[in-house]
């Protein structure tokens, strides 16, 4: 329900100027606009030609001195643990050649409860 009542509201602001959905939709375009279609980056095969568009997970543990570690360390920079390790992913897809602007996503809805 919260996702079509936003998807509403958006597509309702979205060409009106002085709306925040036409604001926020502006500032993502412009953002997003010069991403590559994909990062360069080390593979273990060749990209498919044609994409199927499935995805998958990757499964890790962590010790719980590692996540104390990282958890003081979110802490320290006013952060949350999630942000700390997207960091961290950022910067081993930019070691591995992706550039310096990572376009990182997340399933997150921007909901604010």
């Amino acid at each position: 329900d919260y996702t079509l009542w936003q998807q509403r509201q958006l597509l309702a602001g979205e060409n009106t100027p002085g709306t925040l959905a036409h604001t926020q939709l502006q500032h993502w375009r412009t953002t997003l606009t010069d991403l590559p279609e994909q990062i360069p980056l080390p593979t273990d095969r060749p990209r498919p030609a044609v994409p199927s568009y499935r995805g998958d997970t990757v499964a890790f543990r962590m010790d719980a001195d590692s996540h104390a570690a990282l958890t003081a360390l979110a802490g320290e920079c006013r952060a949350t643990l999630f942000m700390v390790i997207q960091a961290g992913l950022a910067a081993l897809l930019s070691r591995l050649g992706a550039g310096d602007d990572i376009p990182l996503g997340s399933p997150i809805a921007g909901r604010t409860d």
